[in-house]
């Protein structure tokens, strides 16, 4: 048993779990980890779990509004009788997913290939860091999550959509989107993990044929559980940070994170 290997997936579990909800970038934590450790492409089973580790976390969470919204499903087909959770939240999740699944499925490959090194991310962490700091600062919460609309799941989505380039974060677009839009800070950070969930579950199912060939591998299983346990702690720690201190310290470190990383690649 290679005990580096492990020890390699057991601090990108770690990472992958902090930083997939959190407004920092995960792709970006990974391609420097990766970076520092190896300099190549992640190992296929490691891969696998942290998709399928991170999306197991954001189902354990936010179980009472998957059971919500089942339940609103199940009403509106048998008693037909409407919810917020079955003809609001369902509906503007669906739809909000479709920008980033449709980039995704036609140009993912030649987004990874052209913006995936260290170098490049840079850019995104300090602009989208920026961004979160003057909006969270200047944008009044007047909205909480109730006051969604399928329209805003959309446009919301069409942030999300831009985390498709490495070092912009998906939860980090996906909050600033929300908070543009006038939401505090915890709906859009809530809304922010509903939305992802999706995209998370379509990442794995992108992986799923590669399930068989990962089992065998410890590496796998290090990965998958603590991607877990450190994403529901993740999970958490966000919606009660933001709703007490906002996102100005998240801003921060990603502009701190771009310049230390300028100057260490160039």
């Amino acid at each position: 048993m290679d005990i580096s290997a492990l020890i390699y997936a057991l601090i990108l579990g770690v990472v992958q779990g902090i930083t997939e909800f959190l407004p920092v970038s995960s792709s970006a934590h990974l391609i420097i980890v990766s970076w520092f450790f190896q300099g190549d492409t992640l190992p296929l089973s490691l891969n696998v779990a942290l998709h399928i580790g991170t999306l197991v976390a954001v189902l354990i969470y936010f179980k009472k509004d998957w059971w919500a919204i089942a339940d609103g499903v199940l009403k509106a087909a048998t008693k037909k009788e409407k919810s917020f959770s079955s003809h609001v939240l369902l509906p503007g999740m669906i739809i909000g997913s479709i920008p980033a699944g449709v980039i995704g499925l036609l140009w993912k490959d030649e987004i990874e290939r052209f913006f995936h090194n260290p170098g490049f991310v840079v850019y995104p962490l300090a602009i989208v860091g920026v961004a979160l700091w003057l909006v969270d600062l200047k944008v009044p919460a007047k909205r909480s999550l109730q006051d969604l609309s399928i329209r805003d799941g959309f446009l919301v989505g069409l942030a999300q959509a831009c985390a498709l380039i490495p070092g912009t974060s998906r939860s980090g677009a996906t909050i600033l989107g929300g908070r543009l839009l006038g939401f505090d800070r915890e709906s859009a950070a809530r809304f922010s993990f509903l939305l992802g969930t999706p995209a998370m579950l379509g990442a794995a199912l992108l992986e799923a044929k590669n399930i068989s060939q990962s089992l065998s591998d410890p590496v796998f299983y290090i990965g998958f559980v603590t991607s877990i346990i450190v994403g529901i702690l993740s999970i958490h720690f966000l919606l009660e940070f933001v709703k007490r201190f906002g996102l100005a310290a998240f801003a921060i470190y990603r502009v701190i994170l771009a310049i230390s990383l300028f100057f260490l690649v160039n």
